[in-house]
């Protein structure tokens, strides 16, 4: 029996009349491409390229947001940046496509479309659609506008969309095995974040430690009757191997999480528990998998700004290039 196709061998099998499937695209989506600043026609004369640039992709954020199903893109936590969650979820899902090989691009180069892995209120897949940038040493890509699948532009070019980002190969790795046995990297977990437990349990590692088995042992016994409750993520430095799970830790004893444990599949037999991550940086990861269906994970997070640093370089570029 041939064996199941990954994500990236389907990609690749596209037909031909989408157009190659590309290499070679830049991994930050503000490299991949211009997005232009579509405010108040007297307001680029008067501000610095950084400025105009961060206008412009804010413009670009809330665009995005208003034809998509409504959903929390804010959060709770403070942030200088218009929907924090919606800005990480294009960058990372762009990462990713760049990753599988699903950015499409017209047989004559001249334009390009990506999913978004949106919908509309009425169920409409949600693309980026891109034309090829006249202006030399700039962005390869000039972003046109976000735009359903019954688009007629996308429609004329098109023949068939282009694929979403996929995050794992098979059903079953979206669902945690209670039967497998959770190794803990406590070294990690409660040498290098501490920082992240309860002010309480920060100055005392060995109340963290009990705190966490007895949070994890906890976790366990309601996983066996609810397999919903450990949340999938993804984490885009790791690539093929970023397929991970979210599980709960309710470490003070108040019914409520306080963190997130990330496990890993060790091989078939066993997972492994290597660090622990903020509600709000653990929001961010799953979200890009699926909005997640749990009470204790809601949308009240802001991005992981360790996860944004990769970013920040090549993406403050782009702010000023056209």
């Amino acid at each position: 029996m041939d064996a199941v196709p990954s994500p990236a061998e389907v990609a690749r099998r596209q037909s031909p009349e989408i157009g190659p499937v590309t290499d070679g695209h830049a991994e930050a989506l503000r490299t991949f491409a211009f997005f232009p600043y579509r405010g108040p026609k007297s307001t680029p004369g008067t501000l610095q390229p950084a400025e105009l640039g961060r206008r412009a992709w804010d413009d670009t954020l809330r665009s995005l947001a208003a034809l998509a199903e409504a959903e929390e893109w804010t959060g709770s936590t403070p942030t200088n940046r218009p929907l924090p969650i919606l800005d990480s979820f294009l960058r990372y899902t762009h990462r990713r496509l760049v990753m599988e090989d699903k950015i499409s691009v017209t047989v004559d180069g001249e334009y390009a479309a990506s999913n978004t892995g949106l919908l509309t209120p009425h169920a409409e897949e949600i693309f980026g659609f891109y034309q090829r940038n006249q202006h030399e040493d700039a962005q390869h890509w000039f972003f046109v506008g976000w735009v359903p699948e019954s688009n007629r532009e996308l429609l004329r070019h098109f023949d068939e969309p282009p694929q979403m980002a996929e995050y794992v190969t098979s059903a079953s790795e979206l669902v945690y095995d209670w039967r497998r046995e959770l190794k803990l990297a406590y070294d990690h977990i409660l040498g290098d974040n501490i920082d992240r437990f309860p002010a309480e349990m920060v100055e005392q590692p060995l109340r963290a430690r009990q705190a966490l088995d007895s949070a994890i042992n906890l976790t366990l016994r309601r996983v066996r009757r609810n397999h919903k409750l450990v949340i999938p993520q993804w984490y885009p430095k790791l690539g093929e191997a970023g397929a991970q799970f979210l599980m709960p830790l309710d470490l003070t004893g108040d019914g409520t999480a306080d963190l997130a444990l990330v496990v890993s599949a060790i091989g078939d037999r066993a997972y492994r528990g290597h660090t622990v991550l903020t509600l709000d940086m653990a929001y961010t990861n799953a979200r890009l998998v699926a909005r997640p269906d749990s009470d204790w994970l809601a949308p009240s997070a802001a991005p992981n700004p360790a996860m944004d640093e990769a970013f920040a370089a090549g993406e403050a570029a782009g702010d000023s290039l056209l």
